[in-house]
């Protein structure tokens, strides 16, 4: 689910429109259905955590949540080095977005690095 969805699923399940979200992040509504749409993917970190605020949710409502643990496992070759290597993720969307990350354009990672911030 995009964040424009989740945008979108919170604002109707507060009986909310686009105009009167709009309104309470100081955004029209025209940068509301962008959003929603995905037509516009640039969410700054303020943005969100406005769109948090109005939409009385937390900021990881629009993100994956982080795991709670990472499993590793070490690796040896003797004593020449020792490598720590995942095994396995809690969590399959963390894994998917970890694998997308070089792969995505910079302003998404922005908005990753931007709500990694937020969450710290």
């Amino acid at each position: 689910m995009s964040i424009g969805d989740k945008i979108r699923q919170r604002r109707k399940e507060l009986g909310m429109t686009q105009a009167k979200l709009g309104k309470l992040i100081h955004k029209s509504a025209q940068v509301v259905s962008n959003w929603e749409r995905s037509y516009t993917t640039g969410i700054s970190a303020d943005d969100l955590q406005h769109l948090a605020i109005a939409l009385d949710t937390d900021v990881h409502f629009f993100v994956p949540a982080p795991p709670e643990q990472f499993s590793y496992g070490l690796i040896t070759d003797g004593e020449s080095s020792a490598t720590f290597v995942r095994e396995s993720y809690p969590d399959s969307r963390l894994e998917s977005l970890i694998e997308a990350y070089p792969h995505l354009d910079e302003k998404s990672k922005d908005i990753i690095e931007a709500i990694v911030k937020l969450s710290k």
